[in-house]
């Protein structure tokens, strides 16, 4: 179907309207002879609109005076009749000739490529990575080897699982599964201790396998030993054992921000200045030229890739530079409402750097106002398992 259709626009096709009392035997007469008809709409009993390619156009005079029906083309449309309409302007069909094969030779190359998946490695490192195995924009699709890429880069990373690479239109699609950090195998029948991985103070420990050699409420550092794989036995005596134990520790997270009660902010003002920079392959034009008028301002970015279709990406890209005007105030909070905004501050930042969450987490909060200025100190008091085996 779809080629039919491709066909008919390009041999051209006419929107007809057919009238008269025998409109049903027109087209009954009409697939007789394979004549294809489509789009057939009916107005009312005598009047019918439907498409019919050009060549079959010629064909239904004779069937047409057959069952007394009167034939009118509404609209034209086709190759044939666009280049009909343009007969005259010779330039304007040379130069649509020239952009349509320097879109052809354009569809030969890779115009982008879109990386998915990634969580831990940086989207530049990979492409840097892409780039050394040859995959790079502006580069032959025909050239890239795609299986060999991909068994190179899986042999080279180690924190790669997988990685996919599909070609679509001028497009290349790396989807990427990161391999998780695999855990230090340790060996169950040889003989081990448990020692601490992290800073803290015993909270709990629960031994069954092994002679512990700290208490709850002892304070440990990383690597200290906490159970030993040694068994006293009364008949036995010492005997070396693989240690086997549960024990959990209080860590503290702890971060401090101070501020002064009256700051100097930037704020908007609402005035902005657009720029266009048009950006071919690596030649880049800026339109109007010349640098912002704003003394103070935030500069932001947006770039766009020009593509034909969802995957025919184009070498022309364009980016909106907006210069958004800025001017200095000062604000003056209260004593509350600075401890407020450090204290949630604090918080944001230690959940994310130590990934932590809501639960399980005791907080000490310590404030100091003094000369005009806020310290806010936030702690987080955590308890997590802490042990961790060590062969010996």
């Amino acid at each position: 179907m779809i080629i039919r259709h491709l066909y008919t626009e390009l041999s051209g096709y006419v929107n007809i309207k057919v009238e008269g009392f025998f409109v049903e035997r027109f087209i009954n007469m009409c697939l007789a002879q394979d004549i294809f008809l489509w789009n057939i709409k009916y107005e009312n009993n005598v009047l019918v609109k439907l498409k019919i390619s050009v060549a079959d156009f010629k064909k239904i005079k004779k069937i047409a005076k057959k069952t007394k029906s009167k034939v009118k083309i509404e609209t034209k449309v086709g190759l044939p009749f666009f280049l009909y309409h343009y007969r005259k302007r010779k330039i304007f069909l040379i130069l649509a000739c020239i952009v349509f094969l320097l879109i052809f030779i354009l569809t030969r190359f890779v115009w982008n490529i879109e990386i998915t998946g990634t969580k831990n490695i940086s989207v530049e490192e990979l492409r840097a990575v892409l780039k050394e195995e040859g995959i790079k924009e502006g580069i032959l699709k025909n050239s890239i080897e795609t299986e060999e890429v991909i068994n190179t880069i899986r042999l080279k990373r180690e924190d790669i699982a997988w990685i996919g690479i599909k070609i679509k239109g001028t497009n290349v699609i790396v989807e990427v599964v990161e391999a998780k950090e695999k855990p230090e195998v340790i060996d169950e029948t040889k003989i081990c201790n448990i020692v601490a991985k992290k800073s803290a103070t015993i909270s709990k420990i629960i031994v069954q396998n092994g002679t512990a050699r700290v208490s709850v409420g002892d304070a440990v550092n990383a690597g200290d030993l906490l159970v030993e794989g040694v068994m006293e036995g009364q008949y036995t005596g010492s005997r070396q054992v693989n240690a086997e134990a549960t024990i959990y520790g209080k860590i503290s997270y702890e971060k401090s921000k101070k501020e002064s009660l009256i700051q100097e902010i930037e704020k908007s003002t609402g005035k902005e200045e657009k720029k266009i920079e048009i950006n071919l392959n690596n030649f880049k034009i800026i339109l109007p030229k010349g640098v912002s008028k704003f003394e103070n301002y935030d500069t932001i970015k947006t770039n766009k890739k020009l593509k034909l279709f969802s995957n025919f990406y184009l070498p022309i890209s364009f980016t909106e530079i907006k210069f958004v005007e800025k001017q200095k105030e000062y604000k003056t909070y209260t004593e509350e409402e600075l401890i407020l905004k450090l204290k949630k501050e604090l918080e944001d930042e230690l959940k994310k750097e130590y990934s932590l969450s809501e639960e399980n987490i005791e907080e000490l909060l310590e404030t100091d106002v003094q000369n005009g200025s806020v310290e806010v100190k936030v702690t987080y008091i955590v308890q997590e398992e802490i042990g961790t085996k060590e062969n010996l």
